[in-house]
């Protein structure tokens, strides 16, 4: 290659520089200035032939012993390049943005790179404006905070809804238990309200009807000589009396049956059953203990009810041709369950014509901590299981 060709070249290359958005300084082995390109001169106010041949500590001295004189150094003489960020060296070289009027600091991303050759060693200082990712770093790191801080307040609400839902639901379950225990007094004192009254109705009542059924008895038996239509009338009184008693032993054991009271669940239910099942022309299946048990009063009404409120569902409502009633004893529990073949519960039935029952019925046996259930029998059909601890 001729001279010529070499000075092209160098021409050339120093064109490149000039043209390339990014500042380049070379130093030979004595830190001195052999290329300083118009980026450099721009960003520092100092032009090429003012650097060129000049110590770089000679144009910028408050690098002396700092961070990056010690990277040219270990690059010139060890052959070590270095990575300067502007994330942890904002501005290594005394540069600055333009006007440089504004004297504001230039944040850069310095490339120190050792050089060997011909001509001894050298090191290439290539300096990139980070401001722009300086800007994009800060609204990365911006944001991120924005949704590190969204994301600590989504996990504040929800911690705060978990606690909130946790409190409601504590809530509810309360108010629930109190609203179930609230039933079952209720219950509990209208079925002290009926004997009662049943008790008033046997000894007042009864006492009075029974009287005038005696002195009409003694009218008929000691008047002989009465009008035609008197005796007529007489006897009249007489059958509506004795309806009248009939109807005011029906309402007593509506309110309180007196068999339960006198000879317990066992024979009670039997009763019960059988009289539903031949009113019904029902098919009939009843398994209960031989003997009678020994329960408390209020349990004992608990367990009629249900079966009183469960044949009246499958009366009025299942179309049943088969009933079963099944009533087991352990030492621990009691296990009611009446079963019917009727048409069952429409599916997807959310509220049945006869869900108040239902509701009573759940009532009774949740107030005496027990467990309810009602559910479809295949093919067709309805069983109600109610399990109530002997203890209830």
């Amino acid at each position: 290659m001729t001279q010529g060709e070499l000075h092209s070249q160098y021409d050339l290359g120093l064109l490149a520089l000039a043209a390339l958005n990014v500042g380049v300084i070379v130093l030979d082995q004595d830190e001195r200035v052999r290329l300083w390109n118009s980026w450099i001169e721009a960003h520092s106010g100092v032009t090429a032939d003012a650097a060129r041949g000049r110590p770089l500590l000679e144009l910028f001295p408050q690098l002396a012993g700092g961070y990056f004189h010690e990277t040219v150094r270990a690059a010139l003489h060890q052959g070590h390049p270095a990575v300067l960020s502007q994330s942890l060296h904002d501005a290594p070289l005394p540069l600055f943005t333009i006007p440089l009027s504004a004297a504001a600091s230039l944040l850069q991303h310095v490339h120190v790179i050792p050089l060997a050759g011909p001509s001894g060693r050298h090191c290439l200082i290539q300096v990139n404006d980070a401001s722009a990712a300086h800007k994009r770093e800060s609204m990365l790191k911006r944001k991120a905070r924005l949704l590190q801080e969204s994301l600590e307040l989504q996990r504040t609400l929800t911690e705060e809804l978990e606690r909130s839902h946790i409190n409601l639901e504590a809530l509810v379950q309360a108010r629930t238990a109190e609203l179930e225990e609230l039933a079952g007094h209720l219950q509990d004192l209208s079925e002290r309200e009926k004997a009662d009254l049943a008790r008033e109705l046997h000894d007042e009542l009864g006492a009075l009807l029974t009287a005038i059924r005696i002195d009409i008895s003694w009218l008929q038996r000691t008047i002989s000589e009465w009008p035609a239509t008197a005796g007529t009338k007489l006897q009249r009184i007489q059958d509506n009396l004795d309806q009248g008693i009939q109807l005011k032993r029906r309402i007593m054991e509506g309110m309180r049956p007196t068999l339960l009271s006198n000879f317990g669940l066992v024979v009670t239910l039997q009763e019960l059953v059988r009289e539903r099942a031949a009113l019904n022309q029902w098919e009939l299946a009843l398994d209960l203990p031989p003997e009678d048990l020994t329960l408390g009063e209020d349990l004992s009404i608990t367990l009629f009810r249900i079966t009183q409120e469960a044949l009246t569902n499958a009366s009025k409502y299942a179309q049943a041709s088969r009933v079963m009633v099944r009533l087991a004893v352990d030492e621990a529990n009691i296990v009611l369950t009446v079963e019917d073949d009727g048409i069952g519960m429409p599916a997807g039935t959310v509220q049945p014509p006869y869900r108040h029952g239902i509701i009573g019925m759940r009532h009774r046996v949740l107030a005496r901590k027990g467990q309810f259930a009602i559910e479809p029998v295949a093919p067709h059909g309805t069983r109600v299981t109610v399990l109530i601890p002997r203890a209830g």
